[in-house]
């Protein structure tokens, strides 16, 4: 990497607001290094305790995500990038991580369905998911976009090809009530 290109990710990283970002392999005992340090950020970026718990809880399930289902693997951790920025309307969160074309196509679906629901029917597929358990191929609950869609003041995702794999991008914004 050349010195301009460490430049321009600088530049950005402050253009943006980014105060923490996380590239490379990502494990539990990584996100337990890193999220001390996230939710003390977190602390002294924002002073109001129901904003800092809704950002610090869509970091640790995107980071969950990414360990868990990231289609690429160092050892046992998946590899993606995750970062929190602090913007004019409150906080963006964001991640990156590459997907298979199966687990492209059951994001997608689940993503779209979530993003077309108000708050009362994320709370109505929240219930439901517990009473009915993980879905097929799940690792954990099945919980965790639903609940980031709950915590989210907005969210959008993408799928990109890139040097021949998919890409899933993920950006959720929590933002104060107006």
């Amino acid at each position: 990497m050349s010195n301009s290109n460490t430049i321009q990710l600088h530049e950005l990283m402050i253009e943006r607001g980014t105060f923490f970002c996380y590239a490379g392999p990502l494990s539990e005992e990584i996100l337990t290094s890193i999220s001390g340090v996230v939710k003390e950020q977190l602390t002294e970026t924002d002073s109001t305790g129901p904003i800092t718990n809704k950002v610090f809880s869509i970091f640790i399930e995107q980071v969950q995500n990414i360990i868990r289902y990231s289609s690429e693997r160092i050892d046992e951790s998946g590899v993606g990038s995750v970062s929190i920025s602090k913007t004019n309307d409150g906080f963006l969160i964001e991640a990156v991580n590459e997907v298979d074309q199966d687990s492209q196509s059951r994001i997608d679906s689940m993503l779209a369905d979530l993003k077309n629901m108000d708050a009362a029917e994320l709370k109505a597929a929240y219930k439901n998911r517990l009473k009915s358990g993980p879905p097929l191929g799940s690792v954990g609950a099945g919980l965790g976009f639903i609940e980031i869609a709950r915590r989210s003041s907005r969210f959008d995702y993408s799928f990109e090809q890139h040097k021949g794999s998919t890409l899933f991008l993920y950006r959720g914004w929590v933002e104060p009530k107006s």
